[in-house]
């Protein structure tokens, strides 16, 4: 007996922010979607693909509903396409919604998008890998004090680290650099909105954000989306200023 095909739901990655880096498969996709379930986060410029009567669905974060909205407008025979910001596998429960799209029965399908990891670095020139900074770059979520402990160890004058979602813990995060044997001097960068009109990057040391009050670290929740980037890479910038 012929097996029927699955219908598929697609999980698309928008980007970092600018329209300009959404992917030609992404605009195609958005092109023929009756749902677009998309990240506040996303530029609402990439609707811009979609057609006149999609619906398009702001979603929040609660992922159980999320879930449901995908599963529900599947089985209501929908095309859905669930835009995340980013890729949808790097820090965006895009594996979870993968294995929803699954087990309800349907074929979940990636549209990789460009990843804040190395695009907003290379947009402020901060190298990853690059022999005149380091031969090694670590990408971390910062959201968890105790979990980011357990993993970063160690210091290395040729390591980069990119931190992900550590703006809530970033005072927790410079001291238990500083606790573990990072130099004080070590050089630290938060990229913020990176790609979009609005980017803006501060560009200090391990001590010296040590160093500030309260009013600071809680001015810089503000700038969220941002990612930090610990290492000698952030000197690159120097070059071109």
């Amino acid at each position: 007996m012929e097996q029927t095909e699955k219908r598929k739901v697609y999980l698309v990655g928008a980007g970092p922010g600018d329209t300009d880096h959404l992917t030609l498969k992404a605009v195609i996709v958005l092109k023929h979607a009756d749902v677009v379930l998309y990240d506040d986060l996303v530029n609402k410029e990439c609707l811009s693909s979609c057609k006149e009567d999609a619906i398009k669905i702001c979603v929040g974060e609660k992922q159980e509903e999320i879930n449901h909205l995908i599963v529900m407008y599947a089985k209501a025979g929908k095309r859905v396409v669930r835009l995340k910001t980013g890729t949808p596998f790097v820090s965006n429960s895009g594996f979870e919604e993968a294995k929803t799209i699954a087990d309800a029965g349907f074929e979940p399908v990636i549209v990789s998008g460009v990843s804040s990891i190395t695009s907003v670095t290379e947009q402020f020139m901060m190298p990853l890998l690059d022999i005149q900074f380091n031969d090694s770059c670590r990408t971390i979520n910062g959201d968890n004090i105790d979990l980011f402990s357990d993993i970063i160890t160690t210091y290395h004058p040729r390591e980069s680290l990119v931190i992900l979602m550590g703006l809530e813990n970033l005072k927790n995060i410079v001291e238990y650099l500083i606790s573990s044997d990072f130099p004080v001097d070590t050089p630290l960068a938060i990229l913020s909105k990176g790609t979009t009109p609005n980017e803006s990057k501060i560009v200090s040391t391990l001590h010296e954000i040590s160093q500030q009050n309260e009013n600071f670290f809680i001015d810089v929740k503000t700038l969220t989306p941002a990612i930090i980037v610990v290492g000698a890479t952030v000197n690159g910038w120097n070059h071109f200023n």
